[in-house]
């Protein structure tokens, strides 16, 4: 198996359980409000290591507690992290308020995610290098995730960008084609293409449509419905799951990093789907982000019929 590398955003994610949605001007009480590890580049990280992936994770934290608590987090979960610490700047702090059914809203502060650079990228371009598969998310500076890509491809690992949250004004041809693999949410696709997918065979037209911007090929995540995809010239999908679903916090991120570990470990696309949507629909029926992803053995163990 080789490595895994990830370049991204590391939060201290700050979670209110909501009994129901306020209106605007309104005041609620919370039901629960939980603290943990969060940001994209971080959940992938850890839900990569957690599936037995060996991780290095790139990025920064501000220099200040929720930094050093990040580190620490990262650290008991098995990543090599490659942390930045930016001095009179706070870690990057996402603010999660999740309703009765499960869904979410998040507000970001960047924070010290914003100052990941190309150069700071550089630095650690051997881990990217030896990697088999590179993973990116859009809650850093683009151009340092440009220079992780091509770092990677140079090498010949591959490349799986999560654009989210999804960029606007949408990339150019040329970004797109920086990267092997886009894994947007249907949402995100429907930011990148003008129109969002509401069935699979929807999501498989936008996967199709991804492909054509230059992509070897993309997967387009539907939360309950499944996943869609095109890659190497072959369309696809498979349902999701059904478990009783809960906080679908980091769930796309689970999925990002199962993805990556099975691909690392030679598996095919659809099998790494397949392994993936299995190690999301986990994530779902728990609280919380990277304290959400579970490990090799919970996956080996989970049962359901949809793929029996």
């Amino acid at each position: 198996m080789k490595p895994v590398a990830v370049v991204g955003s590391v939060n201290i994610d700050l979670v209110s359980y909501l009994d129901r949605w306020p209106d605007v001007g309104e005041t609620v009480a919370v039901r629960e409000t939980t603290s943990s590890l969060g940001g994209k580049g971080a959940n992938q990280a850890v839900a990569s290591a957690r599936l037995g992936a060996d991780v290095t994770l790139v990025g920064a934290i501000g220099g200040d507690g929720f930094g050093q608590d990040a580190k620490s987090q990262l650290d008991r979960s098995g990543v090599r992290s490659r942390l930045s610490e930016i001095p009179n700047v706070s870690t990057g702090l996402a603010f999660i308020d999740v309703g009765p059914d499960g869904n979410n809203m998040i507000r970001l502060s960047g924070g010290a995610n914003r100052s990941v650079s190309a150069a700071q990228v550089s630095l650690h371009a051997e881990a990217i290098r030896t990697s088999g598969v590179l993973l990116l998310q859009n809650e850093i500076g683009l151009p340092a995730s440009l220079e992780a890509a091509r770092i990677a491809r140079d090498a010949g690992s591959l490349v799986i960008m999560d654009p989210a949250p999804a960029p606007d004004p949408t990339w150019k041809q040329d970004v797109f084609t920086s990267f092997d693999v886009l894994t947007p949410n249907a949402h995100e696709a429907g930011m990148l293409l003008g129109a969002q997918p509401a069935t699979l065979e929807d999501g498989e037209r936008a996967a199709s449509l991804l492909v054509e911007m230059g992509l070897r090929g993309a997967i387009v995540t539907m939360g309950s419905l499944g996943v869609a995809w095109s890659f190497d010239g072959t369309l696809g999908s498979l349902p999701s799951f059904k478990v009783k679903s809960i906080d679908t916090v980091a769930a796309g991120d689970c999925f990002n990093g199962a993805l990556a570990t099975c691909l690392a470990e030679g598996a095919s696309m659809r099998d790494a789907i397949a392994f993936a949507l299995r190690a999301a629909a986990i994530a779902t029926t728990r609280k919380g982000a990277s304290v959400s992803l579970p490990t090799r053995l919970e996956l080996e163990n989970f049962r359901n019929p949809v793929f029996a």
